[in-house]
């Protein structure tokens, strides 16, 4: 018999429109022979809000909202700013002691679609790995992303996984105190870097990730993915409901129609203006721009944390 299958999906109130669309859609491909246990870590959505995504509820999908607030308030002075996130990007840090009768969870971001049953990767075997993830793909698009992620990181840049997508090996994550490590890196350090949140993951976790087929996080970038395609993921400034070319943008529309947030989904889309373009441009600028001026901190995870090998002490 089937254990079910414990998803975790981090959001604040601005993102419901995009996760309803991801539920819907993970929902859609649901089989009716397992149980779908959706849990959104969350601190500020509205009773409004919370209704709608809870209408999608059904037999064998139960949907639950989790207040990461007494959790994240100690540390929350200590987070990082980040270019692209909100807070609800560490959420997932706190899963393994929130939920300890799981061993095992899915945790993915809200701005992904689903195209095939998510009982087929929480089915990956992931034992003696502490995730299931997919390599970043934009970090062989760029030099600058490749030597970032090698020079200041400090890992090879083929390593470098996308943690908006994961198969969480929580037992393994307990018995590893990922969690603790975390806090204990936040307290002990403040690494100058781009996107913390997955940063620190990739560095608590190098070496034991086993890396999946890119067709169950394709970005939406042209190379085919490997394998069949099952999830599309909308990372960073490639959002369809901003650029009506967004590749695989098709999928989340198809999904998207059924939602109630639709009619606001199309007003977001059809209101994107040019000076909403240049500023995802200048963003994008400022981060390269951030990465030759992380270049010359001594805060670096290469230079604090791997040259130190403090992480194997």
């Amino acid at each position: 018999m089937h254990k079910p299958i414990p998803i975790f999906f981090a959001c604040n109130d601005r993102y419901v429109p995009y996760l309803d669309v991801a539920i819907i859609s993970l929902i859609s491909h649901a089989s009716p022979d397992r149980e779908y246990r959706i849990t959104v870590l969350k601190t500020d959505i509205t009773e409004r809000n919370q209704a709608i995504l809870l209408k999608h509820a059904k037999e064998n999908v139960s949907i639950e909202f989790y207040d990461v607030r007494n959790m994240l308030e100690p540390v929350k002075h200590k987070l990082p700013e980040m270019f692209y996130f909100s807070l609800a990007a560490y959420y997932r840090f706190f899963i393994e002691t929130a939920f300890p009768q799981y061993d095992k969870a899915i945790y993915l971001d809200c701005d992904v679609v689903l195209l095939n049953d998510i009982a087929k990767l929480y089915d990956t075997d992931v034992t003696g790995y502490l995730v299931g993830a997919v390599y970043e793909q934009n970090t062989d698009r760029s030099p600058a992303f490749t030597n970032y992620v090698e020079d200041i990181i400090g890992i090879p840049y083929n390593t470098y996984f996308n943690s908006g997508v994961m198969v969480m090996n929580l037992a393994e994550f307990r018995k590893n105190k990922v969690q603790e490590k975390f806090l204990w890196m936040l307290g002990e350090y403040h690494f100058d870097s781009l996107a913390p949140d997955q940063e620190y993951l990739n560095v608590i976790c190098h070496g034991k990730v086993k890396y999946l087929p890119t067709g169950w996080n394709k970005h939406s970038f042209p190379e085919p993915p490997e394998g069949e395609l099952n999830l599309c993921h909308f990372a960073l400034s490639n959002k369809p409901w901003h650029y009506p070319e967004t590749i695989n943008g098709e999928y989340f529309w198809k999904y998207a129609e059924k939602s109630e947030f639709y009619p606001a989904l199309r007003e977001t889309l059809n209101n994107y203006s040019d000076a909403d373009r240049k500023r995802d441009y200048d963003s994008f600028l400022e981060l390269l721009g951030s990465i030759e001026k992380i270049k010359t901190s001594d805060r670096t995870f290469r230079k604090l944390w791997f040259k130190n090998e403090v992480c194997h002490g």
